[in-house]
């Protein structure tokens, strides 16, 4: 008991002296399409109709960014038509020049399917179950012992384990992808990427709720396609920090700081720096601070400072941070700036 009540002490106290903070930080595009304002979505190549799917999926989740100027696909039908043209097969590498010129479009983003399926395995397999003797409880007089279910009582049943043939389903599902965003200007494939997903559990009929198959698909197509986005289109990630405690100056300041009060906090740390410039978590905290409000020169001489003080691994690895935060930014502005 005193162990458990020992482990459970220092577990309250770990969560309770928590020093972390999450920070959004905007990344630019790996891919630099900054100058193709204007992009179609044509269907995709792959079995039955996931071309036409895939593609509006990729449409819907870059329309969310609001980077591009996306060609709505009903539009794009309509100049098709005054063209006879149709959708279909129209669009690969060696045609998407013309075509793009036709539609009025800066780059075509075309791909293909090579994984879209479903497949279930059934069978069988011998599991452990509680299965009722037919028999029920008694007191040690003999009498049946009745329990409580729901608004009633029922007798309570004798049960013993026993290996039981169940029916099971396998189902296994895959989505792959590939995609091409090309420039209508030079025929130049700007941007390419290829990426899968799969899903795969056994289920037993018997007891468990087996999920939709389209429903399934969907899941993995988002999922994939979600991994095309950020290599095309600036984009926000959550990044973690963990600040350093100190004496009850620092502490507090680290308390403002996950509250959002981070002008506080950068007072409050300011503040100890003046008094005890050799402070070096004071001066760190400061720079997590300067580079969550995006002041990333003030963070990285806040790093320098620190690692000054003292060598520690995390604040070498917050400069080298800062510094590859520095560059992305530049990229980023350049991305923006269209």
């Amino acid at each position: 008991m005193k162990k458990q009540f020992y482990f459970l002490l220092i577990l309250f106290l770990i969560i309770s002296c928590s020093k972390k903070v999450f920070i959004n930080v905007t990344k630019p595009a790996q891919y630099n399409v900054s100058d193709l304002k204007r992009i179609a979505v044509v269907d995709f190549n792959g079995p039955q109709k996931s071309g036409e799917f895939i593609a509006q999926k990729f449409q819907d989740q870059l329309w969310k960014t609001q980077y591009f100027s996306i060609l709505e696909r009903k539009e794009l039908q309509r100049i098709l038509e005054e063209h006879a043209l149709q959708m279909s097969g129209i669009v690969n590498d060696s045609t998407a020049v013309e075509f793009g010129k036709i539609i009025g479009v800066d780059g075509i983003i075309l791909g293909d399917i090579f994984s879209y399926n479903v497949e279930d395995t059934r069978g069988t397999e011998k599991v452990k179950e509680k299965v009722w003797t037919g028999q029920y409880e008694k007191d040690k007089k003999g009498n049946i012992i009745y329990e409580k279910k729901g608004s009633g009582k029922e007798k309570k049943k004798v049960y013993k384990e026993e290996m039981v043939l169940r029916r099971t389903v396998q189902r296994d599902v895959s989505v792959g992808i590939n995609f091409r965003l090309v420039s209508v200007e030079t025929g130049e494939i700007r941007a390419s990427d290829s990426k899968s997903q799969s899903f795969s559990r056994k289920y037993f009929p018997h007891k468990d709720k087996i999920p939709d198959k389209n429903q399934l698909l969907n899941q993995l197509t988002d999922q994939v396609i979600g991994s095309f986005i950020p290599l095309l289109t600036p984009h926000t990630v959550t990044v973690k920090k963990t600040f350093e405690k100190d004496n009850d100056q620092v502490n507090l300041g680290i308390e403002m700081a996950q509250k959002g009060l981070w002008d506080k906090a950068i007072n409050l740390w300011e503040k100890e720096v003046g008094i005890n410039p050799q402070n070096g978590p004071a001066v760190y905290n400061l720079g997590i601070a300067y580079e969550a409000l995006g002041d990333l020169l003030r963070a990285e001489a806040m790093y320098e400072q620190a690692l000054e003080i003292e060598p520690k691994d995390e604040y070498m690895d917050a400069l080298s941070n800062i510094r590859k935060r520095q560059i992305e930014q530049n990229k980023l502005e350049q991305q923006l700036n269209r």
